[in-house]
């Protein structure tokens, strides 16, 4: 999800559209005992291997709903976090994904083997868009990362940058609260003298938010990126941050370690 383009607008408005959400092919209960073991089983693989390299530690877990739809947004820094983000949470969650990261057939592997939902971020996807609404009117949690792509610096949701308004139209039309979330530490994984007990990662959950009666998607989604940024904030406050331990570019990380 790029931000600026509003890339499903139009197909969120659709009446068609809408009209199908909900009517797709159920699946049987193989199919939902496949997909469980399918997100579980690498789930806790990776839960045991970061726990066992690095301290992992995790804050407002008390936020994320026990059941029933929410949105999970977070901040993207590495390529880390996506599958350390889900040892965080307990529940099973339903990623959303570029296109461009099934390219490689171990990337396609893993992400079919999750049950994640695949978007074109290059154009208006209509399939994703109607898939992600399916899930969260089932009841199923989903998690994107709103800023598009891994960001840092004044590029970043943590340096001021915006969350696409077309995030908080998604949130309405899907009948969920968005939970807010921050994620500090992982860009220090592109240096290997990390993995070995020397990196903390954060992970931090704020309470669920609800647009307010006639709130514009884009007030909505500013009270959001407010929100990951307290949480920043307070991360830094709870265990003494620098600006070191803030996120930077796997570029600036390499050169950190020469």
């Amino acid at each position: 999800m790029q931000n600026g383009t509003g890339w499903f607008c139009f197909e969120l408005f659709s009446e068609p559209l809408r009209d199908k959400v909900g009517k797709m092919k159920r699946p049987n209960f193989f199919d939902n005992a496949a997909r469980i073991l399918g997100y579980w089983t690498p789930t806790i693989c990776v839960w045991l291997l970061t726990r066992a390299l690095m301290r992992v530690r995790v804050a407002g877990c008390r936020h994320i709903p026990k059941h029933g739809a929410f949105l999970l947004l977070s901040n993207h820094i590495s390529h880390f976090e996506p599958p350390m983000l889900a040892t965080a949470i307990p529940r099973k969650m339903s990623w959303v994904v570029g296109k461009d990261m099934y390219a490689h057939t171990v990337g396609d592997a893993f992400f079919r083997c999750i049950d994640a939902i695949p978007m074109d971020r290059e154009k208006s996807d209509r399939v994703a868009v109607r898939e992600i609404l399916r899930r969260l009117h089932k009841g199923m949690p989903v998690g994107l990362f709103p800023e598009g792509g891994i960001r840092s610096g004044s590029g970043s949701l943590l340096g001021g940058q915006p969350i696409d308004e077309a995030v908080g139209t998604l949130a309405r039309l899907g009948r969920a609260p968005v939970v807010p979330c921050v994620v500090l530490g992982t860009d220090k994984l592109y240096c290997k003298d990390a993995w070995a007990w020397k990196t903390a990662v954060d992970f931090r959950f704020g309470a669920p938010l609800l647009p307010e009666k006639d709130e514009l998607p884009s007030a909505f989604m500013l009270r959001v990126a407010v929100a990951i940024r307290t949480l920043a904030e307070e991360t830094r406050d709870a265990h003494g941050l620098t600006e070191n331990d803030f996120p930077k570019t796997a570029q600036e990380r390499w050169r950190e370690r020469s």
